[in-house]
């Protein structure tokens, strides 16, 4: 009560008349204009037109769902790990066909034959080359999700607890018996 020396005149006064009710009425007004104190400074200001309102109000959309939440780190190790794997069949399937081109080539009876069936091998070749630079793009990306699954893994590890120094841990056995 020391603090507020008004508060305990109202509670420790001797007559309970006219001076305090002074006191809780000028407190009463004071919050009062504190609180209406925004709304006089606003009132100059010309209040906003309301939306012109219109027949039919739009519709929400029929499938508004929230957005999934972002996928996690382990998550997009797996999709990188999985389009690896796609370019890496991809890849072999091409092989396979550029073998049977090279067969085509050595098979062919005539010069026609020779040329059209090289043309399709420098095609699958090509279409190889392309496929190489995809799966080396696809690799830096299995490193890049693999190592954001272990920078996570790490800082998520629990802490080792602290320990003392070894020079004031006890040593021997503990006892001295004299």
């Amino acid at each position: 009560m020391t603090k507020h020396r008004d508060l305990a005149q109202v509670v420790y006064s001797s007559t309970l008349g006219r001076d305090s009710a002074q006191r809780i009425w000028r407190t009463v007004v004071v919050a009062g204009a504190m609180l209406a104190s925004p709304m006089i400074a606003s009132a100059e200001d010309k209040a906003p037109t309301p939306p012109a309102k219109s027949e039919k109000a739009p519709a929400p959309p029929a499938n508004s769902q929230p957005a999934p939440p972002p996928p996690t780190k382990a998550e997009l190790l797996k999709q990188a790990q999985a389009a690896l794997k796609a370019v890496e069949a991809e890849v072999a399937a091409i092989d396979k066909t550029i073998l049977a081109a090279t067969d085509e080539v050595k098979a062919a009876q005539n010069q026609a034959d020779r040329e059209a069936a090289s043309a399709k091998l420098k095609n699958h070749q090509k279409t190889r080359a392309d496929l190489k630079v995809k799966l080396t793009a696809a690799k830096a990306e299995v490193k890049k999700a693999d190592a954001a699954v272990k920078a996570e893994a790490k800082a998520n590890k629990p802490k080792p607890r602290p320990r003392g120094d070894d020079e004031l841990r006890p040593k021997g056995r503990g006892f001295i018996l004299s």
